[in-house]
Order: structure tokens, then C-alpha cells, then sequence
């Protein structure tokens, strides 16, 4: 079992929006939560031995929310997913934050 905090960009149609994705797995089921657009919305999934995984969640915002099957890879460094919408489809990146390992440290120690 391994948790991480990574920072994310989201590339959406009017930019790239900066959050967080906290995110946990234990054996082959990875949970979460995505913050992004100021709202932080839970997602869950399988996930590999090898980082390869697929998820399902909701990205919200002010306007709307968007049902989203995701794939790509979640390792405990970095990050990089396909969210598909009905309609559109969002790319999302991170890395490991500084602050999630330090607290990882300091649980450990």
C-alpha cells in the first residue's frame, strides 16, 4: 500500500488549470481525489504492478460536471492521464509534491 500528493495540470479547452490529486493504492485498486477547477471530487479504479491504470471520476466546476473514464500511468513520482468526457477529452499531469513526501518522512520516522 502507498499513498501520494501530487501537483497536477489539467489541460482543458481555456488553459491549463493547476490542483492537487491525492491518491492511494493498495494491491491493484487505486482511489483519490482530484482538485481542480476549485473543486476536489473523489475517483477510483485498478492500477497495475507496473503504474498502468484506469479510473473513473467526476471533474466539476462552477458550471458543469463531467462524468470521465480514465487511463494512463500513476507511479509514486509522477503521473500522466487520458480523462475522456462524453464530449471531451483532458489531459492531466504531475509530480510528486515536496510536501507529500515530507509528510510520508515524517510518518515513517
Amino acid at each position: 500500500m502507498w499513498f501520494q500528493k501530487y501537483n497536477v495540470a489539467l489541460q482543458t479547452p481555456i488553459g491549463t488549470r493547476q490542483g492537487h490529486m491525492t491518491v492511494s493504492v493498495q494491491e491493484h485498486q487505486i482511489c483519490g481525489t482530484l482538485d481542480v477547477l476549485k473543486q476536489a471530487n473523489p475517483f477510483s479504479g485498478t492500477i497495475s504492478e507496473t503504474g498502468e491504470c484506469s479510473i473513473c471520476g467526476e471533474l466539476t466546476s462552477l458550471f458543469r460536471s463531467i462524468p470521465y473514464q480514465g487511463t494512463g500511468n500513476v507511479t509514486q513520482e509522477a503521473l500522466c492521464l487520458l480523462l475522456r468526457g462524453k464530449k471531451e477529452s483532458f489531459v492531466l499531469s504531475g509530480r510528486a509534491g515536496a510536501s507529500a513526501l515530507a509528510e510520508e518522512r515524517e510518518g515513517t520516522a
